[in-house]
């Protein structure tokens, strides 16, 4: 059993000593707050030095659910004492590789790190950081977290933060209902409903169903966006970082090709003399002995890399060549409508919707084309 615990909370009201240090209240959630204990902590001359914690959920007496409500309850010079503290959670180690949790995962404000899979029966809230060997499964929503996992992050509910300032992870696929305010990076982004003011970038493709609507999102994708609706104020876009870097490197390795030919061309006539003199090198004084031979491994070790610079320059041209291949071939196809006003990025190249639209495709070839999805281009569904 591996507790990820911090201020573990008993039952009720506690005197809490020994959790968040002397003369310290600490309040569970569900605790009843009647009108006598708020005017007992209102009262500084019984409890002049306490501080008042609150855990996240809700409190009986008129409703108190938060913080801040519990602030108003209290008089001006109490308030400061009052704080929120960080739930706890158990988490269970099922095998070498696997832990699940039976808890929600809420109010975390420390690093969780877990070593292999997690299965979280529940929701993920307000978790400031949480990091996932292996593969993480949600049966719940996702709110206000920053979450990465190296492999895949399935959520069977949602993804709703209240800003964009949280960040969602995979280095492989994220699959979720719903997504809203969030910005998301992987290499595989599904969504089965919708896709609302938010960020969405993968490394190879976007895609959902017919029936599923993107609004005011910018969605990139390296390879194919396949969705159904676009409504206003989204971009759709078809750029990689990675693939990008790919060109970069392409040409900076053709560039050291170049240079390498430049620098080995005067050396080689050190091998030619070689050849020509044979037997006869021994004859030579020992500097230009030792010139000889110090220019023929010079050519030698040259060789060897413009040999290795030669092998990855031709397996980028392969990458760059399924990347323009990629282009030309309905990289974005909305399956049903979208509408005008929608902008079309393709690398470099940019296109406006002038009018609503139903079943297109947009691809690349010189400048952005849009035109209707058929049997031949898109998806047979």
């Amino acid at each position: 059993m591996i507790s990820i615990k911090k201020n573990k909370l008993k039952q009720g009201m506690v005197l809490a000593q020994n959790v968040v240090g002397a003369n310290s209240i600490v309040l569970r959630a569900g605790t009843i707050l009647s009108e006598r204990f708020i005017n007992l902590l209102s009262n500084p001359g019984l409890f002049p030095n306490n501080d008042i914690f609150v855990t996240e959920a809700s409190y009986n007496m008129l409703l108190v659910e938060t913080v801040t409500e519990l602030k108003g309850h209290l008089p001006e010079q109490r308030t400061s004492n009052v704080a929120q503290l960080t739930s706890s959670i158990d988490i269970e180690q099922i095998d070498d590789e696997n832990y699940k949790t039976s808890d929600d995962i809420v109010n975390i404000n420390q690093e969780i790190n877990i070593p292999g899979s997690l299965t979280v029966n529940g929701d993920i809230k307000n978790c400031s950081s949480l990091f996932v060997s292996g593969q993480l499964t949600i049966y719940g929503d996702i709110m206000n977290s920053n979450i990465t996992a190296k492999d895949n992050i399935r959520v069977n509910g949602n993804i709703i933060n209240d800003s964009k300032s949280f960040h969602i992870n995979s280095f492989n696929t994220i699959a979720a209902e719903n997504i809203q305010n969030a910005k998301l990076n992987a290499d595989y982004i599904n969504v089965n409903q919708s896709i609302r003011n938010s960020e969405i970038i993968a490394d190879k493709e976007i895609k959902g169903p017919a029936a599923m609507y993107i609004q005011e999102s910018k969605l990139q994708a390296g390879l194919n966006i396949i969705i159904g609706n676009v409504k206003e104020g989204s971009i759709l876009m078809i750029f990689s970082e990675k693939q990008a870097g790919f060109i970069r490197r392409l040409l900076k390795i053709e560039k050291k090709l170049n240079e390498f030919s430049q620098e080995i061309a005067p050396l080689q006539q050190s091998i030619q003399v070689f050849r020509i003199l044979r037997e006869k090198v021994n004859e030579l004084t020992p500097e230009k002995r030792g010139e000889l031979i110090d220019n023929i491994k010079k050519v030698k070790v040259k060789m060897e890399k413009k040999k290795y610079l030669h092998e990855q320059f031709a397996t980028l041209r392969i990458e760059v060549r399924k990347i323009k291949e990629s282009r030309s071939h309905n990289p974005i196809i909305v399956e049903e409508e979208v509408e005008r006003g929608t902008r079309v990025i393709i690398d470099n190249s940019s296109l406006v919707v002038r009018m609503r639209d139903k079943g297109v495709v947009f691809y690349k070839k010189g400048i952005i084309i849009m035109g209707k999805k058929d049997k031949e281009w898109g998806r047979l569904v």
